[in-house]
């Protein structure tokens, strides 16, 4: 969460902005201290803006948080995809398994939208 909450402050100062709404998100999760994770409700928007952000943290040298989202939620940013796309280096968030029916249980990203 950490890492999400120095995404979002540095917002105005990114040359890609965080997701609409994810600063709002990411201000009101709650933290399930059974299960030692936070609840987190996103939009596929958000998800892939999260995944960005992950991958800035990346950057920076702690490739923990990145990993576990793209294992456990199926999200990763793949910066390659968005330069082919014609979109500027750094706008891409790809979807490591479309299709899928995403996370369902307690303190998983869940989605709305």
């Amino acid at each position: 969460m950490a890492a999400l909450r120095v995404f979002v402050h540095f917002a105005d100062r990114l040359r890609i902005s965080p997701a609409a709404g994810l600063a709002e998100q990411v201000r009101t999760a709650s933290c399930d201290h059974g299960i030692k994770r936070w609840r987190l409700y996103l939009t596929e928007e958000q998800i892939a803006s999260v995944a960005y952000g992950f991958w800035l943290h990346r950057m920076t040298g702690s490739a923990a948080e990145a990993n576990r989202f793209s294992r456990e939620y199926g999200a990763a940013f793949d910066p390659s995809s968005a330069e082919q796309g014609g979109l500027p280096a750094g706008a891409g968030a790809a979807m490591a398994a479309p299709g899928a029916s995403g996370p369902s249980g307690p303190g998983e990203a869940s989605r709305r939208g």
